[in-house]
């Protein structure tokens, strides 16, 4: 009998479908009862109807509702737990303490469960065993950033030491953006109606160039199992501070880079301590000084979960089958299927593409690129002002499928002009001549394409 105990947070809208729970368990795995903690409204009917759900409760805000953990203490005095299941960041660190409280052995300890949340105690490890970590420091004062910059210089990174998202992210270029973000910003990061101190919630670290990669995976008694490795077309940190289209493209078995990504992930699990079952969602950054000797990628950071945006989508097509199912499955100690098909041998490439400034009055319903499928996520008619991590962000996806990778992106970028230029935006500073002037470059633009 499992009992798994899971928690979860869907209160913000995603570019991905939601998934029934039930649907992961199959008709001959052993007894699977499950009890859901999660956002109002966030269990699905499939799942409130089904025999596997005993018990369940909703609130408005999960992440930051303590009632979980009374909830959770209750469930356990009931039924004792046998596992808990999160994917979402935010509540990695609790569901390894409740763990630890209800002995349960399976999962990240509540010893372990910084080394894939807390970016200063990871990159600490990492450091030690020898892979290959940016210059870095907690910042305890004011004092740290100064010293940090006149050690190592311009550009560097601000950032929580466990933010999610992008949330808290700050890239500093020169000496004016850092008196800015001194006068406007370093002091906006703790709470001033608690405390007046930093107590090393935030961190400094060098500014990385190159290509960025993520690496997706699970691993048994820290030997991988299966990995899918993307490059960023481009990273969520550019998405929310730049407003560029976020995107990814997939890295084939067949490539170099594949073993290379793969054996830079083994051997980072192999010096940060692992679960017996560990799904986790790696970033690297190419070391552009690589010279042989001293490592082909550098650590951005390792998360102890599957991936978030659109690559658990990407993922879904490659494989023919869920990854959220694997994700489940691997994470709760039930077998993954090997099921007897032929490997897609794609290439999968796509852009998520931000909402811009401004309120949205239309947008496309079809896309006329041939090999784009096209999925429209904002709705007319609606206003956005900035990023915000509580928020759909997102405009709309391109996705493309080819046996090469620059097609396939060449494709993707081809979407996202054509989007940027059938779309329209309205603002305060528009004249009625711009904006009809819009409206009939759209209707002409549709009608000939």
């Amino acid at each position: 009998m499992k009992r798994i105990l899971i928690l979860d947070d869907v209160e913000v809208p995603g570019i991905v479908t939601r998934f029934n729970y039930v649907d992961f368990i199959n008709d001959d795995d052993e007894k699977v009862q499950l009890f859901i903690f999660t956002s109002t409204n966030g269990v699905s009917e499939i799942d409130k109807k089904s025999s596997h759900l005993i018990e369940y409760k909703e609130v408005d805000h999960p992440s930051t509702d303590g009632t979980l953990e009374i909830w959770a203490n209750e469930i356990q005095h009931k039924y004792s737990l046998t596992h808990i299941y999160t994917k979402n960041e935010e509540l990695i660190i609790r569901a390894a303490y409740l763990r630890n409280l209800f002995g349960i052995k399976n999962g990240l300890q509540s010893e372990d469960v910084a080394f894939y949340r807390e970016k200063v105690k990871m990159k600490e490890c990492a450091r030690q065993g020898g892979f290959l970590v940016p210059n870095f420091e907690r910042i305890l004062a004011p004092a740290t950033i100064l010293k940090f910059i006149e050690q190592y210089g311009y550009p560097v990174v601000i950032k929580p030491t466990m933010g999610c998202a992008v949330s808290g992210v700050e890239v500093i270029k020169d000496e004016e953006e850092l008196k800015v973000y001194f006068k406007k910003k370093l002091f906006s990061s703790i709470d001033l109606g608690q405390r007046a101190d930093f107590v090393g919630e935030t961190m400094i670290e060098s500014f990385v160039n190159g290509r960025i990669y993520n690496v997706n995976g699970y691993a048994y008694h820290g030997q991988i199992q299966q990995i899918w490795p993307f490059e960023y077309l481009h990273t969520c940190l550019e998405f929310a501070l730049h407003g560029k289209a976020y995107g990814n493209s997939s890295i084939r078995s067949n490539e170099p880079l594949y073993t290379q990504l793969k054996d830079a992930a083994q051997n980072l699990l192999s010096i940060l301590p692992t679960p017996d079952n560990l799904v986790f969602h790696l970033e690297l950054y190419e070391n552009v000084n690589f010279n042989g000797t001293n490592g082909q990628f550098i650590l951005c950071e390792i998360a102890a979960r599957g991936p978030g945006g659109s690559i658990g989508a990407l993922i879904d097509i490659i494989e023919g089958e869920r990854f959220a199912e694997i994700d489940f499955r691997v994470s709760n100690e039930l077998p993954v299927s090997k099921k007897q098909k032929e490997k897609l041998d794609i290439i999968v490439s796509d852009l998520v593409i931000p909402r811009q400034k401004g309120k949205l009055m239309y947008i496309p319903l079809e896309c006329p690129i041939q090999g784009i499928n096209y999925i429209p996520i904002a709705k007319c008619v609606s206003s956005y002002t900035k990023y915000d991590v509580n928020t759909t962000n997102s405009a709309c996806r391109m996705v493309a499928v080819g046996n090469d990778r620059e097609e396939t992106q060449k494709l993707v970028y081809k979407g996202l002009e054509w989007f940027e230029s059938s779309c329209i935006i309205t603002n305060d500073n528009d004249s009625s001549t711009q904006t009809l002037s819009k409206e009939i470059y759209r209707f002409l633009h549709k009608l000939f394409l």
